[in-house]
């Protein structure tokens, strides 16, 4: 599902939960990482995927997305790459698996929200050709209380399978 040498992303099993439960955790410092994603994948329609990396021929968890879609709309609910395999390929392998998921399942469009302080996310996700549709002010809670503004970015799907996204 990925093109980039040594990552491999698959959708995610419940075997893999508590290997994205970890990764949660380690991207997010999330205190119940296991519920939190449990929680994600609860719905209908919901699914995950897990990218690994090649290290010395074992297959290392270093990415996940959880996402759902509905009708025409995919709705990314999550993206992680741990610290040490970030700027490797992981996050656009993953966001590119994720865009060929949500067209598979007759996605027209995929959204997905970030916040104000993550620049190495906001230009991943402009790489992948995700456009700003909206702020939302103080939308996050940091840790020492600080509000910070989400941005809700929107991909367009190209034509799949002879009709128009």
């Amino acid at each position: 599902m990925t093109k980039n040498p040594g990552i491999a992303v698959r959708i995610a099993t419940q075997r893999d939960l508590d290997a994205i439960a970890a990764l949660y955790a380690l991207t997010f410092d999330a205190m119940q990482a296991r519920l939190a994603v449990e929680q994600y994948l609860r719905p209908e329609g919901t699914w995950a995927l897990l990218a690994t990396v090649d290290r010395d021929g074992a297959a290392v968890p270093a990415g996940f997305v959880l996402a759902r879609t509905v009708l025409e709309e995919t709705e990314i609910f999550s993206v992680g790459v741990a610290p040490a395999d970030q700027r490797r390929g992981v996050g656009a392998s993953l966001m590119a698996a994720a865009r060929q998921i949500a067209q598979r399942g007759g996605a027209a469009v995929i959204v997905l929200e970030v916040g104000v302080d993550n620049p190495g996310a906001r230009a991943l996700y402009g790489k992948c050709g995700y456009e700003m549709v909206e702020r939302r002010p103080g939308y996050y809670r940091k840790k020492g209380g600080e509000r910070v503004a989400a941005l809700i970015l929107r991909l367009t799907l190209g034509i799949q399978d002879g009709r128009d996204a």
